[in-house]
């Protein structure tokens, strides 16, 4: 087990880049002057006078006992390079030398804010942006044996920004009540969204329940500025799309 020291707190704490250790506590040759350690070099030069290694070593914060942050933050940048940093599941960051699980989760947050903050998205969203697609990302669903009700809700520009199940019900039907079908629109802050559920009987026609249904989610989402794009039907010989059929 990978033996890591504990996270430094505050200004006041001991040097988290302070001298190497050889294993019986002596301080290495190799000690890094201080002029010339991450944190230093920081503040004395900004963020422009850092490395890679630098950086990575000052978001370790300490290594472990028979290696040091910054020797660690060299390992991995010579390794995987930057990018491919960014691109290790907290997995693969858990697996490396010398991380244990504190400072795998703390690299793989630092990277995540990156992204989150300049909007680099690592797999952009799918677009749905007729029923055909809708019915690719729920094809699944066509071989349930219970009636699920599941809502797509989208962005501005259609892509997906979740995918929701709703309800689960009798082999017969599904029936909710609209709150907890806007409910996710609400938290994803969606535009619109597109409802689908599957007929167990393999029935791909909508029923007088469906529709009413469907009419009534409508009414409730105009209320509330989401719109209901469309409502599907899935079985296993493909689907129907009420919008296409006119009854949206």
């Amino acid at each position: 087990m990978v033996d890591e020291a504990s996270p430094i707190g505050a200004d006041e704490s001991e040097d988290d880049h302070g001298p190497d250790f050889d294993s019986r506590g002596r301080t290495s040759p190799l000690e890094v002057p201080r002029a010339l350690r991450p944190r230093e070099k920081l503040f004395s030069r900004g963020t422009d006078g850092l490395s890679h290694g630098d950086l990575v070593a000052l978001v370790l914060g300490c290594g472990t006992r028979r290696e040091p942050a910054g020797r660690i933050a060299t390992r991995l940048v010579r390794r995987f390079g930057l990018q491919g940093l960014a691109e290790l599941s907290p997995e693969a960051w858990r697996a490396q030398s010398g991380l244990g699980a504190v400072s795998a989760a703390r690299m793989c947050a630092v990277f995540e804010l990156g992204r989150r903050a300049y909007g680099q998205d690592p797999d952009p969203p799918p677009r749905i942006s007729g029923p055909r697609q809708a019915w690719q990302q729920l094809r699944h669903l066509a071989r349930a044996k219970k009636e699920h009700l599941v809502g797509l809700y989208l962005d501005a520009q259609n892509g997906l920004l979740a995918t929701e199940t709703i309800s689960i019900g009798s082999l017969n039907t599904t029936r909710t009540h609209p709150r907890e079908i806007l409910f996710p629109a609400i938290v994803h802050l969606a535009l619109g969204f597109i409802l689908a559920h599957n007929h167990p009987s393999g029935c791909l026609d909508p029923s007088p329940e469906d529709v009413e249904f469907t009419q009534s989610i409508r009414r409730a989402g105009e209320l509330m500025g989401i719109e209901l794009y469309d409502h599907l039907i899935l079985a296993r010989r493909g689907y129907t799309s009420l919008r296409e059929r006119g009854l949206l």
